[in-house]
């Protein structure tokens, strides 16, 4: 068996992070389904939830434009594209069917195709800049044991485990 060669993927990669960007037309007459469709998932109270569930998204936006007959739908992600769009199938994205299930010639996330769609409707973009490389799960974990630091620095009782000079490093990023 010989190594096939990956497809080069459209995108701008910087690091681990990729930027993603799809245009695509809406299915005439779909406009205001479109818009509340859009409106309705923005403001499921689960929406964080489902986003986490693809361990790789570090954020997603839809904007309609063109009177709502047009809409692009931007991302930025982790690692490889193939998996990315393999991981929005099988995370049960189902907002992104109801989404674009608006938009002409849509196969859905599952579709076998789906993979040539998305190429064919994604540009990639003429510059793109991280202001940080790091993955999703990297950021998530450092907020969390942020959350957690900052808790023990409002604990009077860890003030002699804080006066710790080993823990002189941690002290100066806190003052940040």
């Amino acid at each position: 068996m010989t190594d096939q060669p990956v497809k080069s993927r459209p995108g701008i990669r910087q690091g681990v992070n990729s930027e993603f960007t799809v245009f695509a037309n809406v299915k005439p007459g779909h406009e205001q389904a479109i818009r509340d469709t859009i409106e309705k998932w923005s403001r499921d109270p689960k929406k964080l939830e489902r986003i986490h569930r693809i361990s790789t998204l570090h954020e997603r936006r839809y904007v309609l434009f063109d009177e709502g007959r047009r809409v692009m739908f931007c991302t930025t992600f982790d690692g490889a594209w193939d998996k990315y769009i393999d991981d929005f199938g099988t995370a049960g994205v189902e907002y992104f069917n109801d989404i674009f299930q608006h938009v002409e010639g849509y196969p859905g996330i599952t579709d076998p195709s789906i993979k040539d769609y998305i190429e064919a409707h994604q540009i990639t973009a003429s510059e793109y800049t991280r202001a940080y490389e790091a993955t999703a799960t990297e950021i998530l974990k450092a907020l969390r044991v942020n959350e957690a630091f900052q808790q023990v620095l409002d604990n009077p009782a860890a003030a002699q485990a804080l006066a710790n000079p080993v823990l002189k490093p941690l002290l100066d990023q806190a003052g940040d």
